[in-house]
């Protein structure tokens, strides 16, 4: 009750920021996990751990957010060492733990992610400990093998019963990413953030929703009229060097563009790259069709259509376009 009045005269004093609302979701987690184990009550049945999921902005904005968790995990730890409660925490990366996935197929068990729990000054001995953080930075650079990616999400399973909070960062939400169906439901469990983006092209976007298609799609198409300018239109080289553009930016190949591939991985940037072969020349949904892969017209309109509204909602996409803009600029 005396938090309640606490939280209550906080609220409402402040605008509701993303730094507001990151340090409440972090704090209401770790307050949870220092209550949890200073009680005896959770030492016979140590509860679930917590998962909070940092989506969406620059490389630098998600590195200075996981800081920012870090320290207020060792701030508030630091504070109940006099109740036996370490301030473990460890962090690794997508790359990494895909290294370590593989070695738990080689091995047929999770001892390796339980060797990746343990950090330099802890031992087999307190392992059991289960007062610790874990991080795992650009967790998209996993591999994209379906088997390793169902060995993730046991991982991830195994991490939050093993640790008390676990933190992931990812370029996007996970549903829109291409991940296996098990992960992506694992992920989409925890306390789901999106990390601010303080770009310019996106502090300019207002914030309420009805405004905010008008102005982005004003400023796709103020930014696509200087382009259009600049790339010859109605021609296959112009539509080539979109499609190897957008393919370099998703680390795709431009195969996989106009294949018939329906995976998310592909039909995402086919997606961008009909968006900005409209946007940037005169062709019609039956030319541009007949260049990706002989499409019928019906197929690049829904296509346009779904692009249109992932960019118009999602900022991180809103990011992909103008870095996929502003390499079309710089390469005429």
């Amino acid at each position: 009750m005396q938090r309640s009045l606490t939280m209550a005269t906080v609220t409402p004093s402040q605008p509701l920021s993303f730094d507001l609302l990151s340090g409440f979701t972090t704090g209401f987690c770790i307050e949870k996990i220092v209550s949890s184990a200073t009680q005896s009550e959770f030492q016979t049945q140590a509860p679930q751990g917590l998962l909070i999921v940092g989506c969406g902005g620059q490389q630098e904005l998600q590195e200075k957010w996981v800081c920012d968790v870090i320290n207020q995990w060792e701030t508030r730890t630091a504070l109940n060492k006099g109740d036996g409660l370490p301030s473990f925490y460890t962090r690794t990366e997508g790359s990494a733990l895909s290294e370590v996935i593989r070695k738990c197929r080689s091995v047929g068990s999770l001892l390796p992610v339980q060797k990746l729990l343990m950090t330099n000054d802890q031992s087999a001995a307190n392992l059991n400990d289960r007062s610790r953080l874990f991080v795992i930075t650009r967790f998209h650079r996993i591999s994209k093998n379906e088997s390793d990616q169902f060995l993730a999400s046991l991982c991830i399973d195994f991490l939050l019963e093993n640790s008390s909070l676990l933190v992931v960062t990812l370029p996007s939400h996970p549903t829109t990413l291409d991940l296996h169906p098990a992960l992506a439901s694992r992920l989409c469990a925890g306390f789901l953030l999106p990390i601010s983006t303080h770009t310019p092209c996106v502090e300019k976007i207002p914030q309420r929703s009805s405004a905010l298609n008008t102005s982005q799609g004003s400023k796709v198409q103020a930014s696509h009229k200087k382009i259009r300018q600049e790339i010859d239109r109605k021609t296959t080289d112009a539509i080539k060097k979109i499609i190897r553009t957008v393919a370099r930016h998703f680390d795709v190949l431009p195969d996989d563009i106009t294949s018939n591939s329906q995976r998310r991985c592909h039909v995402r940037p086919r997606g961008f790259a009909m968006y900005c072969v409209r946007e940037m020349t005169n062709l019609s949904s039956h030319d541009i069709g007949r260049n990706f892969g002989r499409r019928d017209h019906s197929t690049v309109l829904h296509s346009l259509k779904v692009t249109t509204n992932i960019i118009q909602q999602d900022q991180s996409a809103w990011a992909d376009l103008q870095e996929i803009i502003s390499t079309l600029q710089l390469t005429k």
